[in-house]
């Protein structure tokens, strides 16, 4: 097996591999964004393929720094059938590249459960990895806003912040909108090494996908925050909120959110679901605040090697 990084020559027989192993909501996501353009840009995506040049998964690799002076390796791999026998192998196939790798820093490696499949327990704790909780998916029932839910938004409309929803009328009077955005997103993910960093072009390519939206929340003049949302069918995912830090607690991502929740239960009428990591306390606690229920955890696989030691399996 080869690990193939994707490029312009081969990224259209690997999205198409993607799409034919991804469930409903994965394919109305990536119809969501310029998928080929997302995966280009980060850079970090192999086709995991046989000599006859067929593929047999997709796979993820990045690296990038962790809390301290560590490093964070995550993995995730998905193959077409579910079969934890045959992921656990691919998986294999994978860390095989990686044997005899030396730690530079102390290096968490991070392993993804796939959808609707496992890896199998006892090879990945030969392998050194223990499952631990990885992220919590949370959902809040359709319907407009209900009583204790965004607490915090007087406080933000008494100091005059202020939500809008994102249209063509207010990018021709402000066409530096997704170069704000862009800014605000990084600066605010700058530190989170799941979340990729990105650009005006890839805002502005995901606000005219059809099943797209973005709030943003001023003060003044000043954005202060965004908030996107995609419309997945019988579902809205919102997967990201951000807000300048210097605008924490003052109840504008309370307003933003409420927002939302009255857009979609005027437009849809639909749950809205979002994710959050385990050790992301402000987020997960925040989606509570705003009506969701956690309604399923996500386990993953970790390895610690420390500085000067070598990966093995």
């Amino acid at each position: 097996m080869y690990l193939v990084p994707i490029t312009k020559e081969n990224i259209e027989r690997y999205i198409a591999f993607r799409l034919a192993i991804s469930d409903e909501e994965q394919r109305n996501y990536f119809a969501s964004i310029d998928l080929a353009a997302v995966i280009l840009a980060n850079g970090n995506e192999y086709a995991l393929q046989d000599e006859s040049g067929r593929i047999h998964a997709s796979v993820i690799i990045s690296r990038k720094p962790g809390p301290g002076d560590s490093l964070l390796v995550l993995f995730s791999i998905e193959i077409a059938e579910k079969d934890s026998r045959k992921l656990t192998e691919c998986l294999h196939q994978v860390l095989e590249k990686e044997n005899g790798r030396l730690a530079s820093h102390d290096t968490r490696y991070r392993i993804y459960n796939p959808p609707e499949t496992v890896y199998v327990k006892a090879d990945m704790e030969n392998w050194g990895f223990a499952e631990v909780p990885g992220s919590f998916r949370y959902e809040r029932a359709p319907g407009a806003p209900r009583a204790g839910e965004f607490p915090h938004t007087d406080r933000a409309v008494e100091k005059g912040y202020e939500t809008i929803l994102l249209d063509d009328a207010y990018i021709k009077k402000h066409p530096d909108i997704f170069e704000t955005l862009a800014a605000i997103f990084n600066r605010a993910f700058e530190n989170r090494a799941s979340v990729n960093q990105t650009t005006a072009e890839r805002f502005e390519t995901n606000y005219n996908k059809e099943n797209n939206g973005m709030i943003i929340a001023k003060l003044g003049d000043e954005v202060t925050g965004c908030i996107t949302l995609t419309h997945m069918g019988n579902s809205v995912l919102s997967p990201q909120y951000c807000c300048l830090r210097r605008h924490w607690g003052t109840g504008s991502v309370d307003l933003m959110c409420r927002h939302l929740a009255e857009y979609v239960a005027k437009r849809w009428n639909v749950p809205i679901i979002g994710y959050a990591e385990v050790n992301n306390a402000a987020s997960w606690k925040a989606l509570e605040r705003f009506g969701l229920t956690r309604v399923e955890q996500y386990m993953v696989w970790e390895r610690v090697v420390a500085a000067g030691e070598r990966f093995k399996i």
